[in-house]
């Protein structure tokens, strides 16, 4: 591409020993629906553009979102300052595996009457079947994706590819009562089924108005299982994940130091990075380093089989670089149905989403449990309120007793249930 050509150029021109370049652009085209209508169809063309120098291996980077020459000209200038002040660090370099590739994923799927339409039939489901469901809001958006990449060791690198992104957020209200305010963002091919009906938002918004019913659970506080759903099981795993990154392992930090290829999960427990899945809508064909990403386990049957470090850190730590740097993610399904595993629960709760902060660097939790349930003598009793739970993450991921056939795809992951023991919960 010959911004980018020109940007090495520039970059090249005014000092940097080695450099790279990075554009992405997005075509937008939105439809929202808020307060019960749905507005027009708006565009929105996007750029950001990234540049990085490295200057006797000191670098920096700057992102700007014009692509003028005047922008391009004042960034490269504040760029090559910046870089001159940083410290030097002989990890830093940009990649050296010289290919040029094209990834396309393109299926020209933009169809605004059906996104009107989809939009349309997802508010009148809602508001027929929960007269107490507040829909705070729904955007339903076709995106167009272009990726770009380029450095000054002749890699070249694009992908384009497009998609459909839904997102919507929604509480119960019922005269004075609300519960708390719930959602999801789900990433589709198409446009083929009923927005309604996509991942977990059937259940999502049932729980809503289930929550308006919400009560302290009797007892105080126990040790007790827990089943993790699809929605609050993200937040869990990047949690996870953040020691098996740059950061961590090159501080020497991580839970999972010098344990490659060891078992260090429960054996239940596979974990996929999918940059190119057949079961995702969203793709992620190559680094910010300009490394192509492959599919690959980052777990598998509890046995750690990859770091998730980008180029840097690999120079850094002499590790490897990894399959990706953790995007894409997708649980092996287990050999449970979700009736089966409630049933096998003689007291613990439902999470629906956890509030809290990030875990210790050991892995101690605590937080609050968000429109969850108590389970009791494998039957679910009632939606909980002002519930807490503590416990450590790295021995929640050990003490997996089962994992659902059941997953749900929101295009971007695709989780199942989990079960675990030995979590403490707690009610005001």
């Amino acid at each position: 591409m010959e911004l980018l050509d020109k940007c090495l150029a520039l970059l090249k021109e005014k000092g940097a020993d080695e450099g790279e370049v990075s554009l992405t652009h997005f075509q937008n085209e939105e439809m929202e629906l808020k307060a019960g209508e749905i507005s027009l169809l708006r565009s929105r063309d996007e750029y950001h553009l990234t540049l990085q120098a490295i200057v006797d291996k000191k670098k920096a980077s700057i992102q700007i979102n014009k692509i003028d020459d005047e922008a391009i000209a004042e960034a490269v200038t504040e760029l090559l300052r910046n870089a001159e002040n940083s410290q030097a660090d002989e990890a830093n370099e940009v990649s050296g595996q010289i290919q040029e590739r094209e990834f396309s994923d393109f299926k020209d799927n933009y169809d605004p009457e059906l996104m009107y339409k989809r939009l349309d039939r997802f508010r009148e489901k809602a508001e027929a079947d929960y007269p107490d469901l507040v829909l705070e809001g729904a955007l339903l958006e076709y995106q167009n994706k272009f990726n770009y990449y380029r450095n000054t060791k002749g890699v070249k690198l694009s992908s384009n590819y497009d998609k459909y992104l839904f997102y919507a957020s929604f509480f119960g209200r019922r005269d004075e009562l609300t519960s708390s305010m719930n959602g999801t963002g789900i990433a589709l091919e198409n446009l083929e089924g009923d927005l309604y009906e996509l991942a977990s938002l059937p259940s999502l918004m049932r729980e809503a108005v289930e929550h308006l019913d919400a009560r302290l659970i009797d007892g105080k506080k126990f040790s007790g299982d827990i089943l993790i759903t699809p929605d609050s099981l993200s937040g869990l795993l990047y949690s996870i994940l953040s020691h098996l990154g740059n950061s961590m392992l090159i501080a020497g930090t991580s839970y999972f130091k010098d344990k490659l290829n060891e078992k260090v999960l429960n054996e239940k427990f596979t974990l996929r990075t999918e940059p190119v899945s057949e079961y995702l809508a969203v793709k992620d064909y190559y680094g910010g380093d300009g490394i192509i990403n492959r599919n690959d386990y980052i777990f598998e049957k509890g046995v750690l089989n990859n770091y998730l470090l980008d180029l840097y850190g690999s120079k850094k730590t002499g590790l490897e670089r990894g399959p990706s740097t953790g995007s894409n993610l997708v649980v092996e399904a287990g050999d449970k149905s979700l009736p089966e595993m409630i049933a096998s629960i003689d007291r613990g709760i439902i999470l629906g989403r956890f509030s809290g902060g990030h875990p210790a660097t050991n892995g101690d939790f605590s937080g609050v449990a968000k429109n969850s349930y108590y389970i009791e003598d494998g039957e679910i009793k009632y939606p909980i309120k002002e519930t807490m739970i503590s416990g450590n993450l790295f021995e929640l991921f050990q003490n997996i007793v089962g994992i659902s056939r059941e997953r749900v795809n929101f295009g971007f992951n695709f989780f199942p249930y989990i079960h675990a023991r030995e979590i403490v919960i707690s009610s005001r």
